[in-house]
């Protein structure tokens, strides 16, 4: 005769399931992270004459400018740099979601959205109260093979 409650059904979770998908999301991080690996985002000026391209790793790595946009005036030159500059940090920002949909598939909603604090403060606690139950179980369980014991 079991005296201990079924962890699984007390909880309402199949801890089986969740070991998978942790399993799963382990695997596909690593993929992620190898395929995220030397990614670089790209912007072009809409004429062509300037290209830049950024990595979280080396900043700015290629950086390309047509001999004709000397003509510019250097205020109006700085600008669109700098703007391209964002763009390529853009661009690199959307490569890597639409690589981590990719790799992720079903599970790229909750590999990558945040926990709600408040929900897991309130899991926790249910789930202190449970494993307290359990264990003032457990408790008197004991105290009752002692008693047992003892006659």
């Amino acid at each position: 005769m079991n005296q201990f409650p079924d962890i699984e059904r007390t909880l309402g979770i199949d801890l089986g399931a969740h070991a998978e998908r942790a399993r799963r999301v382990a695997q596909q991080s690593a993929e992620l992270s190898e395929r995220l690996t030397g990614l670089v985002g790209h912007a072009e000026s809409a004429d062509g004459r300037i290209g830049l391209a950024f990595s979280p790793e080396r900043g700015l790595t290629d950086v390309r400018i047509d001999p004709r946009t000397m003509r510019m005036a250097s205020e109006e030159l700085a600008e669109t740099i700098q703007r391209l500059s964002q763009e390529a940090v853009a661009d690199l920002e959307r490569r890597k979601q639409e690589i981590a949909r990719e790799v992720y598939g079903e599970d790229a909603e909750t590999a990558t959205t945040p926990v709600d604090p408040a929900q897991m403060h309130q899991a926790l606690r249910d789930m202190n109260d449970v494993f307290s139950g359990v264990s003032r179980e457990a408790t008197a369980l004991m105290d009752q093979i002692r008693k047992n014991l003892g006659k």
